[in-house]
């Protein structure tokens, strides 16, 4: 694609996600119910942009756009609008995007910004692997965030709650749904976030030497992330953490998650 053409669509779905971010904020703000179908139709329309430009991406390098920090953020912003679209039609709840508009709209911006890096290539950024480690890894790293704004729902209500306080301003899922959605994006993510860990570690022992693995921010984050969502899940299971610590839990696993992304400046 010509690069005037690659300016024009990566203007224009920056350009529909900054208006869903506007519309969210009045939608949660005022209630107005009339502009929930404008900001689906914005982040379609955005996401529609962002995809041909990450199809095209892929097509003319040959691997998934997936290998430095800038293209990183531009797929994690692609899987965050893909995921909520699908959620969604199941939910048909507009307030989510209240929250999630902010972080499409700065991932999709620092996509933009940052300098463009032409990493050395690499044989295995052309193999199958890398493109199941890189989707399996970023899929759920995208569930968890979601989980995570769901936890956060539950906190403030079960918080207002607990005090007595009046109801939010923000229309915001009772507790009950923010606790069940909490943990099923949990349980949806923990497996695609696992199978993503093990792929890398299994192709480093089969192919990689000592001096491709340098251990650092983003294997120690992965791992701690790894380990508190896993007891979520666990304490989900057993029934012996109760929704708020489990909550809590995701809320500090996804931050773990986060420092993933930045280690990769070190990595």
């Amino acid at each position: 694609m010509p690069e005037s053409w690659s300016t024009l669509i990566n203007g224009l779905s920056l350009a529909f996600y900054v208006a869903a971010l506007a519309l969210s904020f009045l939608h949660g703000g005022l209630r107005r119910t009339r502009i929930a179908p404008w900001i689906i139709g914005c982040l379609a329309a955005g996401f529609l942009g962002h995809t041909v430009e990450v199809t095209t991406s892929w097509a003319s390098s040959g691997t998934i756009p997936a290998t430095t920090l800038r293209e990183l953020c531009g797929a994690q912003a692609w899987i965050l609008v893909f995921l909520y679209l699908i959620l969604f039609v199941r939910l048909r709840n507009t307030i989510l995007a209240f929250f999630l508009t902010p972080i499409v709209t700065v991932s999709y911006l620092l996509y933009m910004l940052l300098p463009v890096t032409h990493l050395e290539p690499k044989a295995y950024f052309y193999t199958p692997w890398f493109v199941f480690h890189i989707l399996t890894l970023l899929f759920g790293m995208s569930l968890f965030l979601l989980s995570f704004l769901y936890a956060m729902i539950y906190i403030v209500q079960d918080n207002r709650l607990r005090r007595q306080l009046p109801p939010p301003r923000l229309p915001l899922p009772p507790v009950e749904r923010a606790s069940r959605w909490a943990s099923r994006l949990l349980l949806w993510g923990y497996p695609l976030f696992t199978v993503g860990i093990l792929s890398s570690i299994v192709y480093g022992v089969r192919y990689g030497t000592g001096r491709d693995w340098h251990p650092g921010l983003m294997e120690g984050a992965s791992i701690l992330a790894w380990l508190v969502l896993g007891l979520a899940v666990w304490g989900w299971f057993s029934a012996k953490v109760g929704p708020r610590k489990r909550s809590w839990l995701i809320v500090a696993g996804a931050c773990f998650t986060v420092l993933i992304l930045i280690g990769i400046l070190w990595h």
